[in-house]
């Protein structure tokens, strides 16, 4: 515990200190406006006086002064007005009080299937109120793709718009789902606990470690302006790291080997999605990603370093699990066979990995297939052909991605076995059970 203690505190840290970063990049200093001296109020004093009191010539002749008009006189001109003004906008909770069954609309030549639905606002400065409006159910033109029908006690997030004259409005924008998700992730981190025992309260650290250093270096890192490469690298490594020492026990030359292991396959991962996302001219930009970004003005990253970036966190679990199987392997058959040169450890890790492999790089590829088969489905409905769907650029780069993870699976195997045989060169000899032993206790070597 007290390990797993010191790494939570230097994971904190970082964490803390990256937050220190960002937050003075974020907030730059801006030096103050200088007020003007006393010196300086006394001279433009004068001069606005002398401006002010220059007496009229009586060659300049005097024009009677109109009476000036109030621009809010005309009603025409002060409803004109009121409509420049901008609406305010809120997105609030609300509950479903009512919802009739679904009916079709016409709306401009298009037909919609929508909910007639009552709601209750339960936040903000409309709490308590009452509102109907229309859920759209469709999400294209011919009505094939609906949403879930809204029910009496469902939670929904909506957009309250007020005018400047207060009267509001509200349209329903999504589903409230993070209770439900919050849920299953108690469900999950509950599962580990009764499969795993122990190991599994360890395996929960690993996990919040992962998370914490995802999202505080990673993904705001990345928000921050920092390059994606450098701290994908970074993040990868104290992953590496921190959770191989918490799983194992501390540092030894099995844990040295995995994490050496794994951080090559990732690496190698990373350098080959590189080299073929820019022979294959890939942007980084999927459509999801053009949309968003026409609405946002705070884009501040590079996409095509975000394909490397995102290889490398997605291949990291497959290749931390292949290269703590090897080192492992290879440990116990270390510690278990009297003689065994470095030579052999390598030709057996590779035998043992030759088994893996295969179950591995089925698991990257069926994970980036279920991800795009939606979208594949799509293109095939739209008639078009296999080398047609090849050549779209997000399927592209889920196919590079899939790939270029596999690949970094299937080289973490020799990586990992090469280092943990090199390290394990020497001519020492383990048996399993010794010949000398001393006061009772049986020696390790001879």
């Amino acid at each position: 515990m007290k390990k797993i203690t010191l790494i939570i505190i230097f994971l904190l840290m970082i964490i803390c200190s990256c937050r220190v970063i960002y937050a003075s990049e974020a907030n730059p200093q801006t030096p103050n406006n200088p007020e003007p001296t006393a010196e300086q109020t006394d001279q433009s004093a004068p001069e606005a006086q002398a401006t002010s009191e220059t007496p009229a010539t009586p060659e300049d002749p005097v024009t009677p002064e109109t009476p000036a008009v109030p621009e809010n006189s005309n009603p025409e001109t002060q409803s004109e007005q009121n409509t420049k003004k901008e609406n305010e906008y809120f997105e609030v909770k609300a509950k479903v009080l009512e919802a009739s069954k679904p009916k079709k609309v016409e709306n401009g030549g298009l037909k919609d299937t929508v909910q007639e639905v009552k709601l209750e606002i339960l936040e903000g400065e409309f709490d308590t109120e009452e509102f109907t409006t229309n859920y759209i159910l469709s999400y294209d033109m011919d009505g094939k793709i609906l949403a879930y029908e809204l029910k009496k006690g469902d939670r929904v997030w909506v957009q309250l718009t007020k005018t400047p004259e207060g009267k509001a409005s509200v349209e329903i924008e999504n589903v409230i789902r993070q209770n439900y998700i919050y849920f299953m992730m108690i469900l999950f981190l509950l599962s580990i606990l009764l499969v795993g025992g122990k190991r599994g309260i360890k395996a929960i650290v690993g996990l919040v470690i992962t998370i914490l250093a995802v999202y505080f270096i990673l993904i705001k890192g990345i928000f921050a302006g920092y390059n994606p490469i450098s701290l994908s690298v970074l993040t990868s490594l104290i992953i590496i790291v921190l959770t191989f020492i918490i799983i194992g026990g501390g540092i030894n030359k099995k844990i040295v080997t995995a994490a050496m292991g794994t951080f090559g396959g990732v690496l190698v991962a990373g350098i080959i999605a590189s080299v073929f996302s820019y022979l294959l001219k890939l942007s980084g930009a999927c459509e999801d990603s053009i949309l968003l970004s026409a609405n946002s003005n705070n884009l501040n990253f590079n996409f095509r370093d975000l394909i490397f970036a995102g290889i490398v966190i997605s291949a990291l679990g497959a290749c931390m699990d292949v290269g703590m199987s090897i080192a492992s392997s290879l440990d116990e058959l270390r510690l278990k066979t009297k003689d065994m040169d470095w030579k052999e450890l390598f030709k057996s890790g590779m035998n043992i990995g030759k088994d893996i492999i295969g179950t591995m790089a089925n698991t990257l590829i069926l994970a980036y297939v279920g991800s795009s088969l939606t979208l594949i489905l799509l293109f095939m409905s739209c008639d078009f052909s296999f080398v047609q769907i090849l050549n779209k650029e997000t399927i592209a780069e889920e196919v590079i991605s899939a790939i270029a993870g596999s690949m970094g699976v299937v080289y973490t195997v020799p990586i990992t076995a090469f280092i943990y045989s090199f390290l394990n060169r020497d001519k020492t000899i383990y048996k399993t059970v010794s010949d000398n032993k001393v006061e009772g206790k049986r020696s390790l070597k001879i």
